[in-house]
């Protein structure tokens, strides 16, 4: 999974050409429990259908700082979780009145680069974490002030623009007018030059200040401004034609929250099935509103963003939504999943994920899918609550479920422990198997986390497990005990989310290298002629990232086989699409080949995911 606070001990790892030796452990004969009375076959339970979701990222500063750019993100628009704090800070200069949009493959934020002067700022990133400068554009116009240039990607002809607020009063932050630039290429860093809102400019009667922080919408042939009256200290509506104008102010203005003004870096986005939100920075109460609009022109009473009001100030929000196409499978579950664990029981496949999407990963219980095709799931509900478990409380992580004579055996995380439960079918419901941890939190040095479970054609089983370290050590009769002692097996570049599986009489360990957090979170995997090990690592990653299509993050997999055929799939997660991170992520499934040496084939982590398997016999 996942969460990687510190590194693990930094392994000793053994040449690939010569793995080091784990002693093998004789095979112990095991008992044979009675089978369990016949019981009914699990329901199909409720089919689930992938929607196109729509997510929300914000950039702004904070009252904290205004040098540092921080990012959040959202489903609903309203409620946002961190997702890059402390983004990026300039070498130089300031970065507030970030404007954020997504554009040939990459995000960008225009941003003020001084009180003072003549620029304002772009910078980009392929993975909204890291984030490189990319030009301080310089205007041309003689002026005191160069403030909030706001991105614009409505117009008609698909041109990007930007609309900046410049001041060429007599004195500085006065006289401000809204100037528009249309970017020449996608470097966004050619530009014309600046043509002023013709009826946006300022007078010495009743706009002194004149007008700055321009958001634009175009909607039924019109565009739409919603601009700052520097002088009056309130958002005003305007309406034009043209996006240079003439502007004409109308009467309905923007919403007023309780305090009434002293209002400014409003941002206007779409929301989906219909209608608008705006945000707007309350400055001088220190507070962030939001209010929605079915037409622009009617807004509802404003109301606080929860846990960012009070934090940041002028931002903007970008909505992006998913480009699902007709016959597109991946993702395959509906919402936030991760760590995912397949089993094929009672004819059918089961999914045992990770809940994501909570903060700080603090799931509390378990669920299951079922398949009969890798395609059409089905939800069949909670399986183990961790407040049935009296040694447990969160931090329900990456379970693992295997079936043996009879019984289903679900290997789990819960507060960085393992435990055990047992089950008479797949649909559960699990009970706690000891009462207690089967492996307790740092009893070998590092966490105990991700378990995974093989059990071979002889009918032994093993359990690996751990982060930072990679151990294995053969389950009793009981699959509750242990036949031995843990052996540490970490291949080079281990970190987590060990898998294993047997074919053709070898064994493949599959793991996850680097922190789940990351964009470069990938797999990786070794071979052996034991379960024990040693494993010989392979020098190309199984399945990594593929940052043109934003598909970020590829990893804990597990490894599906469909019985009775050499035909295998890997389930993995990546970061959800669009706006996900390392706790909102997605389960998919892509197709997993072999070399006529019996090699791994890369895998390419797709968007359209895999056709329906045929049916399975038996």
């Amino acid at each position: 999974v996942h969460r990687v606070r510190t590194p693990g001990p930094t392994p000793h790892h053994s040449p690939i050409s010569s793995p080091t030796a784990v002693p093998q452990q004789s095979p112990s004969s095991l008992a044979v429990p009675e089978a369990p009375p016949a019981r009914p076959r699990p329901s199909d339970g409720e089919p689930v259908s992938r929607r196109i979701t729509s997510r929300h990222l914000f950039a702004a500063f904070t009252n904290a700082s205004e040098r540092t750019l921080y990012l959040y993100g959202s489903d609903d628009g309203v409620h946002f979780h961190d997702l890059a704090p402390a983004a990026y800070t300039p070498a130089n200069g300031i970065l507030r009145d970030p404007s954020v949009i997504h554009r040939a493959g990459r995000w960008w934020i225009a941003h003020t680069t001084a009180w003072e002067g003549g620029t304002f700022g772009i910078i980009s990133s392929e993975d909204r974490l890291n984030w490189r400068h990319v030009a301080d554009i310089e205007h041309g116009v003689p002026c005191h002030n160069t403030w909030a240039p706001e991105f614009f990607t409505e117009h008609p002809d698909g041109r990007p623009r930007i609309i900046v607020s410049i001041s060429a009063g007599q004195t500085s932050a006065t006289g401000f007018q809204p100037y528009v630039l249309t970017a020449l290429d996608d470097t966004l860093t050619r530009w014309t030059d600046p043509v002023p809102l013709d009826g946006l400019h300022p007078d010495e009667a009743d706009h002194r200040n004149g007008w700055i922080d321009t958001c634009v919408v175009h909607e039924d042939g019109r565009f739409h401004a919603f601009v700052k009256d520097a002088t009056a200290e309130r958002v005003e509506h305007a309406v034009a034609r043209h996006i240079t104008g003439p502007w004409n102010l109308l009467d309905d203005a923007a919403p007023v929250p309780p305090n009434g003004e002293h209002l400014e870096g409003q941002t206007v986005f779409r929301l989906d099935g219909g209608g608008f939100r705006m945000f707007l920075d309350s400055y001088l109460e220190g507070r962030h509103y939001w209010s929605d609009s079915p037409d622009l022109t009617t807004w509802t009473p404003p109301r606080e963003i929860p846990r960012l009001s009070g934090t940041v100030r002028h931002g903007s929000v970008w909505r992006e939504t998913a480009d699902l196409l007709p016959g597109d499978t991946n993702p395959v579950l509906p919402g936030y999943h991760a760590d995912p664990a397949v089993l094929h029981s009672a004819g059918r496949f089961w999914m045992y994920p990770t809940t994501d999407g909570v903060a700080d990963w603090g799931s509390t219980s378990f669920g299951v899918f079922s398949s009969t095709d890798l395609v059409h799931w089905s939800d069949h509900g909670t399986v183990l609550d961790l407040a049935d478990i009296d040694w447990a409380e969160g931090r329900a992580w990456a379970p693992a479920v295997v079936e043996r004579d009879g019984a289903h055996w679900m290997y789990f995380c819960a507060d960085q422990q393992i435990g055990v439960a047992r089950a008479d079918s797949p649909t559960g419901p699990f009970v706690d198997a000891l009462g207690k941890p089967l492996i307790t939190r740092d009893a070998y040095g590092h966490q105990a986390i991700d378990p995974a479970v093989l059990v071979s054609a002889d009918g032994t089983a093993h359990l690996y497990f751990g982060q930072g370290r990679c151990r294995v050590v053969r389950l009793g009769a009981d699959m509750t005990s242990f036949d031995g002692e843990p052996v540490d097996i970490t291949p080079a570049g281990y970190n987590e989310a060990p898998d294993v599986f047997e074919r053709e009489g070898r064994y493949y360990l599959t793991w996850s290298e680097n922190d789940t957090r990351s964009p470069d979170y990938r797999v990786a995997w070794a071979v052996a002629d034991h379960p024990m090990g040693p494993f010989t690592r392979a020098s190309a990653p199984l399945l990594t990232k593929d940052p043109e299509r934003w598909i970020m993050g590829t990893g804990h997999q597990a490894v599906v086989r469909v019985p009775g055929r050499d035909e295998w799939y890997l389930a993995y997660h990546r970061f959800a699409r669009p706006g996900g991170d390392g706790t909102h992520r997605e389960v998919c499934l892509d197709r997993l080949r072999f070399t006529v040496d019996g090699r791994l084939r890369p895998v390419t982590p797709t968007l359209r995911g895999i056709d329906p398997i045929a049916p399975v016999e038996g």
